[in-house]
């Protein structure tokens, strides 16, 4: 958006660049923003394959449902679930 306060900074989408701002580092929150970046600047910098069906889930979100607060409402309940999914996976 113009002149918001939160925008893509350089290679980085506003997720990302929310994440730094804010001090966060949960693996939830980072394998999330990976793939909403990769989904966002269609780089596939982060080749997450998760992106593909994020992608679809969201663009279904979008169609169903004409209001703000609902795709709000959902889109978070998709999100939260993804956080508690890559928050519990163990590292290799």
């Amino acid at each position: 958006m113009f002149e918001a306060e939160y925008t893509h900074e350089g290679d980085r989408c506003t997720f990302e660049v929310m994440i730094d701002r804010f001090g966060l580092d949960s693996k939830g929150l980072i394998s999330i923003a990976e793939i909403i970046h990769d989904i966002d600047l269609k780089d596939d910098k982060y080749g997450r394959q998760e992106a593909a069906g994020l992608n679809i889930l969201f663009s279904g979100l979008f169609m169903a449902h004409s209001t703000d607060e609902k795709r709000i409402m959902r889109g978070a309940i998709i999100l939260d679930d993804m956080f508690e999914y890559f928050q519990r996976q163990k590292v290799n």
